[in-house]
């Protein structure tokens, strides 16, 4: 059944105009390390920013399938323009779990504000009355250029090794660090938050667990999914985005060349597309069972299975057409060697690792026949 709170309308508009718009200034992007103004702004006017805002503060509060087609739209033009929109919706959702004081500061002027946000606890925080005193450095906030706020991660004063807070910051409490200067994602100006002696209201703060784990209320569906069924979903869509991207290149590259008439060259083609299509195929349907709450709850190792193993496919795919297309695609301007270096940086961030989500999934699944041999076993013996 239709869960009441789950959108169904077509949220995000005008992707034709950014996917032109933030293909065509891709180049810039990256050499500048920060994301073009243009796209910034265009990325807001299709509705990033409030896709996962509250209705009562204005917002969407979208799906999660809805927001993975744009991702995967916008990441096949610019890897850094999809990931900065995936930034602006993420944190809007992630500013939603605030207390009502917090939401109210963040979107008192309306729902189109860009938010970056820090998930590594950093910092420290003093107590004072009605809140905390803030100072310390977060790496690595893609978009903090453009964020009008900040949600930061930092450890509880109280007890360093409990449950850290997420705090709310305004633009006119941190300053920005030029620090990022990598080999892919160069776009994204990934740089530096940093602040000193900001005051934080405790209505501007709440526990990290309420983000990892909500709790089940009559809030929308897309608040009330596990963290680890939509973690790594909407960094995979990018991902998978780059390589259908990439294929769509090298394709236009090869296919007027001698070589498209040698077999290994045709299936090259054909395994890179089936493996592209494959890839996509595991992200719609993580994205399916995340706007099913119920489904969500049950299959969310799987989920973050999912979103690693398709992180996988489409770097394979792209290593693999990089390779087959030598030298010529290995200067400055090819678009084929920006998505080689943008896919190998996307496809290792945390939320994609295979190998601990693969785990994650196998002891679930292990417990979960367990329980069900268990429950045979009871039935057995009171029958």
């Amino acid at each position: 059944m239709p869960d009441p709170h789950l959108s169904t309308s077509c949220l995000l508009s005008d992707l034709a105009t950014l996917r032109t718009l933030a293909g065509k200034l891709a180049m810039e992007s990256d050499s500048d390390r920060l994301l073009r103004p243009q796209v910034a702004e265009q990325l807001l006017a299709s509705g990033f920013a409030r896709y996962f805002v509250p209705a009562a503060h204005g917002g969407s509060q979208g799906s999660f399938s809805e927001l993975a087609r744009a991702l995967h739209e916008i990441g096949q033009a610019c890897a850094s323009a999809a990931w900065c929109g995936l930034i602006y919706a993420t944190s809007g959702r992630m500013a939603a779990f605030l207390p009502e004081e917090g939401r109210a500061a963040v979107w008192q002027t309306g729902a189109d504000r860009p938010i970056a946000a820090a998930l590594v606890p950093a910092g420290v925080a003093a107590p004072l009355d009605g809140g905390w005193r803030l100072s310390g450095e977060w790496s690595f906030l893609s978009a903090v250029d453009h964020a009008d706020w900040a949600l930061v991660c930092v450890a509880d004063p109280a007890d360093p090794s409990g449950d850290p807070w997420f705090m709310a910051l305004p633009r006119t409490a941190f300053s920005v660090r030029d620090t990022w200067h990598p080999v892919g994602m160069r776009g994204t100006g990934s740089n530096t938050l940093v602040t000193k002696d900001a005051f934080v209201p405790a209505g501007h703060a709440y526990r990290r667990a309420k983000l990892v784990t909500p709790a089940t209320d009559t809030a929308a569906a897309c608040y009330r999914v596990p963290m680890q069924a939509v973690a790594g979903l909407p960094f995979a869509a990018v991902v998978v985005g780059i390589a259908r991207g990439a294929l769509d290149d090298w394709s236009a590259w090869a296919g007027p060349r001698p070589t498209a008439d040698r077999e290994s060259t045709q299936l090259l083609l054909a395994r890179s597309a089936a493996e592209t299509d494959a890839a996509w195929l595991l992200v719609e349907r993580a994205a399916r069972v995340a706007d099913d709450v119920e489904q969500a709850h049950t299959h969310a190792a799987r989920n973050a299975r999912d979103a690693g193993h398709a992180a996988l496919l489409g770097k394979a795919v792209v290593n693999r057409l990089f390779e087959a297309a030598g030298s010529s695609v290995q200067q400055p301007g090819s678009p084929l060697q920006r998505a080689w270096r943008d896919i190998h940086a996307a496809a290792s961030h945390a939320t994609l690792r295979f190998d601990h989500h693969g785990i994650e999934f196998a002891r679930s699944e292990w417990a979960a026949q367990a329980a069900v041999r268990q429950g045979m076993r009871n039935d057995g013996g009171r029958a």
